[in-house]
């Protein structure tokens, strides 16, 4: 792409929406399942992007991990909510600089993820680190007897602890 090596080529914009299209199309049943986001996860308040979650469990806690590049624990929310935990924010598109952008595929805007939480998972015990990217949110069990109230909304400052 030196001096313009694309001027003489074919616009490859119109193949690509084509294309875009066909994998959203639900009728299309070779590639719906890999553009089609789980019903749990579905965004009722219009979420642009929705980051990758790896979520795993030991005996003692859930960790959630999700990647959330380029951004600072300030641009994210999570709230504890009677069935789990919302976790929002707002990737900026970056600014041109003195630079022509040829091509973004990063996703920006708003983001939300709901995540159900299991009887055992503690609505307050939850500890959060965010290191390179990424957010790990540690959910600490409790044992099977103990009562657990769940608010209805209970409102979760993102504490980051020091990584070691």
């Amino acid at each position: 792409m030196v001096n313009g090596a694309l001027s003489g080529a074919q616009d490859p914009t119109p193949r690509a929406t084509a294309m875009n299209a066909t994998m959203l199309d639900p009728d299309n049943r070779l590639l719906a399942p890999l553009a089609t986001i789980p019903a749990c996860q579905r965004s009722h308040d219009g979420a642009d992007w929705f980051p990758a979650v790896d979520i795993l469990e030991d005996a003692e806690e859930y960790l959630f991990r999700i990647d959330l590049p380029e951004m600072e624990a300030g641009d994210v929310r999570v709230a504890v909510e009677k069935d789990g935990l919302l976790v929002s924010g707002k990737r900026l598109t970056p600014s041109p600089e003195a630079r022509r952008c040829l091509r973004i595929e990063r996703p920006q805007g708003y983001f939300e993820r709901r995540f159900a939480l299991p009887d055992d998972a503690s609505r307050r015990e939850i500890a959060s680190a965010f290191d390179r990217g990424v957010l790990e949110l540690h959910v600490c069990k409790v044992s099977d007897g103990a009562a657990k109230p769940v608010p209805p909304i209970a409102p979760f400052r993102l504490r980051v602890c020091p990584t070691s």
